[in-house]
């Protein structure tokens, strides 16, 4: 009995130990997953009485990328490409089409590789390092297919560090919104790691990520490269109430970039209302930027819900 006991408690622990390695690394894979694209359940482009193409676009690594082309309707009009955050895919940019639209820009919503109707692996997901070069595989489609020489990206969350490291090596990206954008991968996961979590677990999490994804966090460092983007103008917009990004984070990626820069902060916004609410809140001074950007106005103004911008 004392022997089977003995198995019976090395068991449990062995069990135990596997969880605790484990959980970590499957609460990372859904928590990134594609979500469920449903072509039957998504919405209806035909009830937003836009004309709009479904188009396809291949990644320098063989994948075949798709999406809505919207045009405008002036063939000669900039484009806008909308950058989803985690866990999103292209049906999260129809809230902004329609200002778009109306102020005569094409709009390019698609997903990311694994995402939506895009080839790839759902739980592939990798901070930035693969989704930015579909958003450059998006821009080359734009300049070559569509014959489009301005281009301007919005982009949330990591779909704002994916923007910020496609337009750093990028230069038909012409100007760029990115709204609460990380410094690094590793800071991000730092700064969010539960304080019982013990560190070295953290780490090896990481590793186990980046392992079974076939990515670096080191290709994940817009703070490195953003300063790369100038002479075109960025927009970073954060909010005081973004608890997954700090202040001070915004601030130091702020400061790494060159000029033309611009810090919009705003209010008591949690990360996610930062585009849910505050981008959409703020969309008429969005295409202002980009009208400014792309020579078709000279002046930018803000609305009440923005405080200061950063020096």
């Amino acid at each position: 009995m004392i022997i089977d006991a003995i198995k019976l408690v090395s068991s449990l622990l062995v069990g135990f130990s596997i969880l605790i390695v484990s959980s970590p690394t499957l609460g990372e894979l859904f928590a990134t997953m594609a979500p469920i694209y449903n072509k039957s359940a998504a919405i209806s482009l035909k009830d937003l009485n836009f004309k709009y193409e479904e188009v396809s676009f291949p990644t320098t690594d063989g994948l075949m990328l798709r999406g809505w082309f919207f045009p405008a309707d002036n063939p000669d009009a900039p484009a806008i490409i909308y950058a989803p955050a985690t866990a999103h895919d292209q049906r999260s940019g129809i809230s902004l089409l329609a200002p778009f639209h109306e102020a005569n820009y094409h709009v390019l919503l698609f997903s990311y590789r694994g995402h939506g109707l895009s080839d790839g692996d759902p739980f592939g997901f990798t901070y930035g390092a693969d989704e930015s070069k579909d958003i450059d595989a998006a821009v080359a489609f734009l300049a070559t297919e569509k014959g489009i020489d301005q281009i301007g990206v919005i982009g949330h969350s990591a779909g704002a560090v994916s923007a910020i490291l496609s337009a750093a090596r990028n230069p038909l990206i012409g100007a760029l919104v990115a709204a609460s954008p990380y410094p690094s991968m590793e800071e991000i996961w730092n700064s969010n790691r539960p304080r019982y979590f013990p560190e070295a677990l953290h780490e090896l999490t990481l590793n186990m990520v980046e392992l079974r994804k076939q990515f670096s966090r080191q290709d994940v460092r817009p703070q490195d490269v953003i300063s790369q983007i100038t002479p075109r103008p960025i927009l970073l917009l954060h909010s005081d109430g973004d608890r997954r990004i700090t202040h001070k984070q915004a601030v130091a990626l702020f400061n790494a970039a060159n000029e033309p820069k611009t810090l919009w902060l705003v209010k008591n916004a949690s990360h996610a209302e930062v585009r849910s609410v505050i981008l959409e809140e703020q969309i008429e001074s969005v295409i202002a930027f980009f009208n400014e950007a792309f020579g078709r106005s000279a002046s930018l103004t803000n609305n009440r819900r923005v405080v200061r911008a950063a020096d």
